[in-house]
């Protein structure tokens, strides 16, 4: 049975191939006869930040504006506990290395909007290289199944991917849009996550809101890095 990871979501869906980005220094020969020059070493890399310092990255109801109410949630991973997927290879691969895809650090909060929309946002540190592969990683699995079936319970639920245009923010960004077929009407939702440096900001949600404030969530994180 796989535990849906957050983000693309812990409100449903999240996931990422391993196409890092590997920092090498340069390097040159010398001439017939001549030394060869050392190597150069290569960048260091940004070390991941802690929980604490992305606490205050997170949006708050302010940046948000009117309509807006955060919501806590204590039931942690425990929810998903009884979600499983069929017919994605490529998420099932993942599951059985979940371990794997946990960054060093994570802060999240969740919010409703006028009592029905609602937008999840979590905010990941990590070495920029570990991050970019881990998000293309995840992303890669879940738009490398156009259709599969999620199962909460005993309920088959039928989900459809595609993949979304995402702004020119920070330094890789990633979003796809999933419509889920429930009992009750298709809801879709749209999951988008852009890094920048060695903090990657991921939210969730309807994709007018999504589209709205991703923006303002970006700006909140650190220049460097």
């Amino acid at each position: 049975m796989m535990r849906i990871s957050t983000f693309g979501t812990r409100r449903w869906v999240l996931g990422t191939a391993v196409c890092g980005v590997l920092i090498t220094g340069c390097s040159s020969g010398g001439g017939d006869g001549g030394d060869a020059k050392p190597r150069a070493k290569p960048a260091a890399e940004a070390k991941p930040l802690d929980a604490g310092a992305l606490r205050p990255l997170l949006l708050t109801q302010a940046d948000l504006g009117a309509g807006y109410t955060q919501v806590q949630d204590e039931s942690g991973d425990r929810k998903f506990d009884d979600i499983s997927i069929q017919g994605c290879p490529a998420l099932d691969k993942l599951s059985q290395r979940d371990e794997e895809n946990m960054f060093a650090a994570k802060a999240e909060a969740s919010f409703t909007y006028d009592r029905d929309a609602t937008l999840g946002e979590e905010v990941h540190s990590d070495r920029p290289s570990v991050l970019s592969s881990k998000l293309r990683e995840l992303f890669g699995a879940y738009t490398s199944c156009p259709i599969y079936t999620m199962t909460s319970g005993t309920t088959p639920i039928e989900v459809k991917i595609s993949k979304s245009v995402t702004p020119e923010l920070g330094d890789e960004q990633f979003a796809y849009t999933s419509t889920m077929e429930l009992p009750s009407g298709a809801q879709v939702l749209k999951t988008m996550a852009v890094r920048k440096g060695n903090v990657a900001v991921m939210l969730v949600g309807a994709p007018a809101l999504v589209d709205r404030h991703v923006k303002t969530a970006v700006g909140k994180l650190p220049a460097g890095g």
